[in-house]
């Protein structure tokens, strides 16, 4: 990406030594200054290598975001687009779902975690109600409570999972 543009190699040197205030989203939504980097190589489409905004307005190229930005305090949002990045574990050790685990993550993250435990206390009472009708049901009917049953305990299993991933990223993020 630096061979193609020496602008690159210039945001990228700004970048390091801001490396406290950078952080790696999903979801630039929301973002004061939000950055977006291009290193596919298998696009179908050809898609721009730079896309950056500060506060919404449009930057035009590396270097005129680096003079807007200089003198500002704020946290700088990037979201990496190359090749297979779903499946780079170093890239996903630092991403974060999106603005707001970067303006207040603790508060993100509980509000994640509340949803999180809603939706198991929902699938809970589903299980339960089925089980109460799969004692009272017809044959037919009790192979459909059967499978309720199972579709709730396969969705609370997921949602388990994503809480405890949601535990452990916020216990890497916290530095404990």
């Amino acid at each position: 990406m630096v061979i193609q543009n020496p602008l690159f190699s210039y945001l990228l040197g700004y970048l390091a030594g801001q490396i406290d205030r950078v952080h790696f989203v999903e979801d630039l939504t929301g973002a004061d200054i939000a950055i977006k980097l291009c290193i596919r190589r298998k696009a179908l489409w050809p898609v721009e290598p730079f896309q950056a905004t500060v506060r919404g307005v449009s930057m035009p190229s590396p270097l005129s975001l680096v003079r807007t930005i200089n003198n500002d305090d704020s946290e700088i949002c990037v979201l990496l687009d190359f090749d297979n990045s779903h499946e780079a574990s170093w890239y996903r050790e630092v991403l974060l779902p999106n603005v707001s685990y970067v303006k207040n993550a603790a508060e993100a993250a509980r509000e994640e975690s509340a949803h999180l435990r809603r939706e198991m206390d929902r699938n809970l009472d589903i299980y339960r109600e089925c089980k109460t009708l799969l004692n009272t049901s017809s044959p037919e009917r009790q192979e459909e409570m059967g499978f309720y049953m199972r579709l709730a305990e396969n969705q609370l299993k997921g949602l388990s999972g994503q809480l405890e991933e949601l535990n452990k990223r916020m216990k890497e993020l916290s530095g404990s």
